[in-house]
């Protein structure tokens, strides 16, 4: 500047033969910055300032030199350093260079300044080198740093909104304890440069500790862990701003660096806080941005995905459509199931307790009347652990196939791999074909069933033997075999479409065990019928007792009960109207008597005289005979039970009263009271046959 080279051009017209040296220092505490030299001099230490004074220079000379101290506000002073101890200084020359040195403070802060430009520009072009959130706010605290000289520590927090609370997000000079804060609005001093936007400078660790005052227990306790506070000496905190909105707070502290945090520096703090806080904020646009494009990017890759499984399923089903479309075989669909998954499944038709492929399982899994009853409550997919006789768990996924509430069966996969998307996929598709298949194939039948009906209630009604043979023939009967009736009902069901269900299932069973020698079975509403053709009586007798012993299992299973009743054999295709006549007035007393199993209608003896008889009326009649025997006088004598064992034992006496523990004459006695009582006399005839019939009417209605 022209203002130095006046100062240095008088300085050497002054002291023309007189070495010297020219320092400049901006603290007491801070040796001198040597800007300019004359003659030749020693190289020596430079000089410390004076202590600062309210005068505007002093001079100090020993016997060497002499040494003169400017003063100038900001503790800033200029030395000069003459090589001699008798040099004359006049009041206007000091005067005169006071004022020319004074400019050596203005071009240095204009060097520091544009020092400070320089940094402050290198340090805003690195922070937004970057746009990944974390490096950017590493990188502001770091370049704060490198911009205020003075200052050695710092950390930035930002707001959270949800949680309401400064969390520290990047520090320089501070360990991990920092972290843990928790800072809300308004509290110590970075939670009130946040809330009032206004930014603060403390010159001491007394000033800032009591600054800090209401900082909560906690968080004191995380700062004091968090760097040696013995060394604090004093601390910038600045808001960042966005559009008058604070998001956060930027601080810096001094420790051990040199020199002294001033109002300057925190004004230039807030210049470089603002730059910081569109920095912080393009990156959270950059980084929402990047994650909106993966969002797009995964919501893409997902429609790939779906659209592939779509295709491939429309693919699955349009092949497994055509092997239903081509009336190809369940075994046949599963073997392809097999091949298209490249693993091993197998399928339970539930309605026909068949296994698919029909062959052995290689490993040990559930009976196919286990799986029945697993069927009749388990709608949605499950796993079974089965234990093998080596003591070996096995595990199953078993996926049933529903169809209006009916379960029509199930896929049994053993899971040595697990079973990926694409199998789920694949055996989605196949349950949904399958369901349709033994949908189509139930109501086949049930047409096929209907129409036997008709064509078995046609033959019922023929008279004529030629028109009977030519029915017969049409259903594949043997117009001169043995011919015998069964007739099953469901005893109770309240959703038709699973008593169809268990109706197909009992037909299935009985086809399975009647085998060749069931003539004809169908099935209509609760009702199955099987028409028995055999060459010999005794071959139907043996099929009955078969079915007879089945029963129990199967009523269990399905948890319902059954009424039957099984005509006599007769010979001749004439003969099956009186087998179904005899199989229904079976099936009816049954029924009436709310008894299970089969009844053969030879074994309902006696009471077929009472078959057409209402049961109401039957059970009057035998009231009316044995009623007088109910008296709780009859009945402390035991009256009706030694009638009832009277007659068991064929009316005899000596035998009777061994079975009632009596003595005979008590027995006369009481056969004497039954006769007043009934009015009846036990040895005539009649009046005995009345009894006998009341008593057997009783035990059996």
């Amino acid at each position: 500047m022209l203002q130095n080279q006046l100062l240095f051009s008088f300085l050497n017209q002054k002291f023309n033969t007189i070495p010297f040296q020219l320092y400049y220092s901006e603290t007491s505490l801070q040796k001198g910055q040597l800007l300019y030299e004359s003659g030749e001099t020693e190289k020596r230490e430079s000089p410390i300032p004076f202590e600062p004074s309210n005068d505007k220079f002093q001079i100090q000379a020993d016997t060497d030199q002499t040494l003169v101290s400017f003063f100038y506000p900001g503790d800033i002073q200029v030395l000069l350093l003459l090589r001699s101890h008798d040099v004359v200084l006049l009041e206007e020359e000091l005067e005169a260079m006071y004022v020319m040195c004074s400019f050596l403070g203005m071009e240095n802060k204009m060097k520091a300044k544009d020092a400070e430009l320089s940094s402050m520009i290198e340090s805003i072009r690195s922070i937004t080198s970057s746009l990944e959130p974390q490096e950017v706010l590493n990188k502001i605290i770091t370049q704060a740093l490198s911009v205020i000289h003075a200052a050695d520590a710092g950390y930035l927090q930002l707001y959270d909104k949800q949680a309401g609370e400064l969390t520290s997000r990047a520090a320089i000079g501070f360990n991990s304890n920092l972290e843990e804060t928790r800072v809300k609005s308004g509290e110590s001093i970075t939670g009130k440069v946040f809330r009032d936007g206004t930014p603060v400078i403390y010159h001491s660790r007394s000033e800032i500790y009591e600054a800090m005052a209401d900082l909560s227990p906690e968080n004191f306790r995380h700062i004091q862990a968090a760097i040696d506070s013995s060394k604090l000496k004093s601390h910038i905190s600045v808001p960042l701003l966005l559009e008058d909105k604070a998001i956060g707070v930027m601080t810096v502290q001094q420790h051990d660096a040199e020199g002294k945090l001033s109002e300057e520096h925190l004004h230039l703090l807030e210049g470089f806080a603002a730059q910081a806080a569109i920095a912080i904020h393009n990156a959270k646009l950059y980084q929402k941005a990047n994650e909106r494009l993966e969002e797009i990017s995964e919501l893409t890759r997902q429609l790939e995905e779906k659209n592939k499984l779509l295709l491939r399923r429309a693919e699955i089903h349009e092949t497994l459509t055509q092997f239903s479309l081509q009336n190809k075989s369940v075994e046949f669909m599963i073997h392809e199931l097999n091949r298209m998954i490249n693993r091993e499944i197998f399928f339970f038709d539930h309605l026909d307790s068949e296994l698919f492929p029909k062959k052995a399982l290689n490993l040990l899994y559930a009976s196919n009347d286990e799986l029945s009853r697993i069927l009749l409550t388990r709608k949605k997919p499950f796993y079974m652990n089965v234990v093998d006789r080596n003591q070996n768990e096995i595990h199953y996924c078993v996926y049933p196939i529903i169809s209006d509430r009916v379960s029509l069966g199930c896929f049994i996969i053993p899971l040595v791999t697990p079973i990926s998307s694409h199998d789920q996929m694949t055996i989605e598709q196949a349950s949904y074909v399958l369901a349709l298949e033994l949908t189509k194939r139930k109501t086949q039948e049930e047409v096929y069933y209907k129409k036997t009906q008709e064509l078995f209630n046609d033959l019922l009604q023929y008279k004529d033997p030629r028109l009977l043979e030519e029915a017969g023939e049409s259903l594949g009967l043997h117009p001169k075999a043995f011919f015998s009736v069964l007739v099953l009902e469901v005893a109770s069901y309240t959703d038709l479409q699973a008593l169809e269900a268990v109706i197909h299932r009992l037909i299935s069973r009985m086809k399975r065990h009647t085998h060749e020698k069931g003539t004809l079975i169908f099935g209509l509403h609760n009702k199955v019928t099987i028409l028995f053709s055999t060459n010999a009586p005794n071959e139907i007798d043996e099929v009955i007792g078969g079915l007879q012993s089945q029963l129990p299992d199967w009523e269990d299973r399905e948890e319902t009960l059954l009424h039957a009743g099984v005509s006599t054999s007769y010979e001749g295709i004439h003969s099956i109207a009186k087998c179904y006549d005899e199989a229904s007035k079976s099936l009816s007393y049954m029924i009436n008597r709310k008894k299970t199993g089969i009844m053969s209608y030879k074994k309902i003896g006696i009471n077929r005289l009472f078959l057409t008889q209402p049961f109401a009326e039957i059970e009057s009649f035998s009231n009316d005979i044995l009623s007088p025997l109910r008296s709780e006088k009859a009945q402390n004598n035991d009256l009706e039970k030694t009638l009832f064992t009277y007659i068991k034992s064929d009316k005899s006496v000596i035998e009777t009263a061994e079975k009632l523990h009596i003595h005979k004459n008590t027995l006369y006695h009481r056969l004497k009271k039954i006769e007043e009582l009934l009015q009846l006399e036990l040895n005539n005839p009649d009046d005995f046959l009345q009894v006998l019939l009341a008593c057997h009417l009783h035990e059996t209605v």
